[in-house]
């Protein structure tokens, strides 16, 4: 991979040289600057009951350890952002995994534990999810939400082509509400990021305004909250002091909303969407219109009832106690028109099951006959697609389904009780000195000639 090229062909040459200038602007030739700028960061979320998280290519690490390890001291989580900076999408399977076990080792002679990773460039690829997930990584953070919070139309063409130029860059999609909460690729919590980001509003389209920037970011905020999503912030360092006042009008927007915002750290996030996965409803009937509730959960489940109502509870008790955390059991009397819960007919295959559960759905499986008995039926034989990116959008779909019903329905709230929505501020540290960049350029070129 050649970064010069790269950076050229995803940023123009007009972003590529404003950009070698603002290196000079923002970095020393010491620690100095970065590690005010990361202490900022973790004050200002300190101030607000949270931390970061902070990404960074593991051979930067390795040139920084003091100074990451006083950080992970302060609070902030930290997370892997590649061996070096390149984008996974021009490795090769072997390549991925080579220097995703690199980065792994680095980490651990640094003593900086790590759960997650998130790819330089937002890069995945499907080879990279698999890799993670063998190799034991909690959570991964890259695909990129775009909202659409710019007037395109507004901006001069040089402004424009940047701003193209890196939606392309991040695969951006457009909102959802599922592509907005986190999900499950087999033991791999996949948490969403949102942009436009600071590098997108800073450098590409030359927004320098906090008020100005801090009005972008709640917007952002208040459609994310309006799903009930996670909205995860990427601010680079470099431009930490430099949007500070536009981050805490971000985090007073969020705190004073009607129901609360989860100010949380990414690794918190993925390990609260493992638990959730493992909550259930079970439905016996109990007489005309009315079913006897199982639930099992944690004591931080927070369920949402719709078109019901429940006439009787039991008080919690604890059904078993796993590495994750203690589950409760809790039975409930509802009455209903039908029973609350989707249904599915025995020809759909159980990745269909596995997925609305994990969406926190109530969901069973029935024959034809009973389907009118239900809430919602689905026969889908063909499951929910076959290549990845059919499997996505038929997810989405049905998701957008569901929560357009009209009929009664139990299912646990995305967030633990009382939160209506999540929020995470991260950061790729992707340079600490002016040195660091410029080592970029050579350490990409000698890992694609294996070198490293």
């Amino acid at each position: 991979m050649n970064l010069v090229a790269f950076s050229l062909r995803t940023k123009g040459t007009h972003n590529f040289l404003r950009r070698l200038w603002t290196v000079f602007a923002r970095f020393g030739l010491t620690e100095q600057r970065t590690a005010r700028a990361l202490q900022a960061l973790v004050t200002t979320l300190r101030q607000y009951g949270a931390y970061p998280t902070f990404f960074i290519p593991a051979v930067v690490l390795r040139r920084h350890i003091p100074l990451l390890r006083q950080i992970a001291a302060s609070g902030a989580e930290i997370g892997i952002h590649g061996y070096v900076h390149n984008d996974y999408r021009t490795l090769t399977r072997q390549e991925q995994e080579r220097q995703t076990r690199l980065a792994i080792t680095a980490f651990t002679h640094s003593q900086i534990s790590f759960a997650g990773f998130r790819n330089p460039y937002l890069g995945w690829t499907e080879e990279a999810l698999a890799i993670f997930a063998s190799l034991g990584f909690t959570y991964e953070s890259n695909e990129a939400v775009i909202h659409d919070v710019i007037d395109l139309e507004a901006l001069s063409p040089l402004l424009r082509s940047g701003y193209e130029k890196s939606l392309h860059l991040f695969q951006a999609v457009p909102p959802s509400i599922y592509d907005l909460r986190p999900h499950c690729e087999g033991s791999l919590v996949r948490l969403p990021t949102s942009i436009p980001d600071d590098e997108m509003l800073f450098d590409r389209l030359r927004i320098t305004d906090p008020q100005r920037i801090a009005a972008i970011w709640s917007e952002v905020m208040a459609r994310v909250y309006a799903l009930g999503g996670l909205y995860t912030l990427n601010l680079h360092p470099e431009r930490g002091l430099l949007c500070q006042t536009a981050l805490r009008g971000l985090l007073d927007y969020a705190t004073h909303q009607p129901e609360p915002v989860w100010i949380a750290r990414l690794g918190e996030i993925a390990r609260w969407w493992r638990e959730r996965c493992r909550f259930r409803f079970d439905f016996t009937p109990a007489g005309p219109q009315r079913w006897q509730v199982r639930l099992l959960s944690s004591p931080r489940a927070n369920v949402q009832t719709r078109q019901l109502t429940v006439l009787a509870r039991s008080s919690p008790s604890v059904d078993k106690q796993t590495a994750q955390g203690e589950l409760q059991q809790q039975e409930w009397l509802v009455e209903a028109e039908r029973c609350p819960a989707i249904a599915l007919s025995p020809a759909t295959p159980p990745t269909v099951m596995a997925f609305l559960q994990e969406q926190g759905y109530a969901v069973t499986q029935t024959s034809p006959e009973e389907a009118t008995t239900y809430s919602l039926f689905l026969d889908l034989p063909a499951g929910l697609g076959a290549s990845p990116r059919e499997q996505r959008e038929q997810r989405r779909q049905l998701v957008d389904q569901i929560e357009a019903l009209s009929a009664p329905l139990l299912s646990f709230a995305p967030w633990p009780t009382p939160y209506r929505a999540a929020l995470a501020i991260s950061s790729d540290i992707d340079s600490v000195t002016i040195q660091d960049f410029f080592l970029r350029i050579v350490e990409v070129a000698r890992a694609s000639r294996l070198l490293l």
